[in-house]
């Protein structure tokens, strides 16, 4: 089932309408200010409804019609769930006026409306709202952020601000540097409990930003649960940067900083072929699934060996080896995960922060290896010569 708002040409339904209001004079002044949905199945409309807004916190559904030979299936329940989940971030309470026909006051009825009211069934929007829903919700925006390079108290934060902000109270998390755990209900219902691994991989920050706003978004009531799911989806496929510059980019920190922590003009133009090479062989290799370990491994023996062949070219001048090295492993520090690392043990965070400080330590280790390998085979099978 397919549930779209139509903006143009709502007078097409004008006679589809009459089915629950037989004043066309009034269909016309609530389409004029209030909203028109179709749900729609293999092709074929099926229901239709049309809402309006009052300043109040309260929405009011005008009209709902289920073509007569779908009546009983389901589908005019499903929009109302749809009608309640959709708005619930805007209005408190959904309203339907007595002085409809009566087929639709016991319709409406079964769907949760309660006769409260002289003039009005009503039904508060947030009960309809699937707590299912909600936590699958907040467990895709919290892998995202920990996959993307979110810090421990950032996931925690985004998804209980999800989970609040849709009438889900009763909240527990864990997070760990890949893992996410949640223990989460309502009133009403039970306890629904979810675990999601998430392995380190690689660090987006374009996507953590944009989870970011997209949760502020949702505690503000300005999204759905149904606009938030597609947000978060799109976010989700957002494409880094292209390739080349990336490895410009590469080039210009290891250069950049090649030259801050000491290294000369030359070092640093030197330092920036270098990264850019190094980085270049990180990322084929990552695309091929090649481990961890070895793509540092070999980034080290690339960056020393680049290191030693500068040293062997005479109008470069005179080169050091620290000044090179420096610069040329930028790319491959994980720098970002170091400072997460701090960050959560100082948050308290002892478990992920130790996790994240030693996948960090492990790699600075495996550069390390596949530079001391290069000056090794340099110095002892070769000669110290090329």
């Amino acid at each position: 089932m397919n549930i779209r708002q139509v903006t143009d040409g709502k007078e097409d339904y004008i006679e589809l309408l009459r089915m629950g209001d037989p004043d066309e004079s009034r269909i016309r002044k609530v389409l004029e200010k209030g909203e028109l949905f179709l749900l729609e199945e293999h092709g074929k409309l099926r229901t239709l409804c049309v809402v309006i807004f009052s300043e109040e916190k309260k929405c009011e559904i005008k009209n709902i019609v289920t073509i007569e030979k779908d009546r009983g299936k389901g589908y005019g329940r499903y929009m109302i769930h749809y009608i309640c989940e959709h708005y619930c971030s805007q209005y408190d309470w959904g309203y339907m006026k007595k002085d409809r026909c009566r087929d639709i006051m016991e319709f409406c009825e079964k769907c949760g409306f309660t006769d409260e009211d002289e003039i009005y069934l009503k039904k508060e929007l947030m009960s309809e709202i699937d707590t299912k829903r909600v936590i699958n919700l907040a467990m895709e925006a919290g892998r995202m952020l920990l996959k993307n390079g979110g810090e421990i108290f950032r996931v925690e934060e985004t998804m209980m601000r999800i989970c609040r902000r849709f009438g889900v109270k009763y909240v527990e998390l864990f997070t760990l540097s890949h893992g996410l755990f949640i223990c989460a209900g309502t009133d009403k219902e039970k306890l629904y409990t979810k675990v999601k691994q998430v392995p380190l991989s690689s660090t987006h920050l374009g996507i953590v930003a944009e989870v970011n706003d997209l949760s502020r978004e949702i505690a503000a009531g300005h999204v759905g649960i149904e606009e938030a799911i597609k947000k978060l989806k799109k976010i989700d496929k957002m494409p880094v940067k292209r390739i080349p510059y990336q490895i410009a980019a590469a080039g210009l920190s290891a250069g950049g900083l090649g030259y801050l922590l000491g290294g000369t003009a030359m070092e640093a133009f030197v330092a920036f072929f270098v990264g850019c090479v190094v980085f270049s062989w990180s990322l084929f290799a990552g695309k091929h699934g090649v481990s961890k370990i070895l793509i540092h491994i070999v980034g080290g023996i690339i960056i020393a060996s680049m290191a030693l062949a500068a040293m062997q070219i005479p109008f470069l001048g005179k080169l050091r080896m620290e000044g090179i090295v420096t610069g040329g492993i930028m790319p491959l520090v994980p720098g970002l995960a170091f400072v997460n690392a701090i960050r959560d043990l100082a948050d308290s965070d002892y478990l992920a922060g130790t996790v994240k400080m030693i996948d960090a330590v492990m790699v600075f280790v495996y550069i390390a290896i596949g530079v001391g390998t290069a000056l090794s085979v340099y110095h002892h099978v070769l000669g110290g010569i090329l």
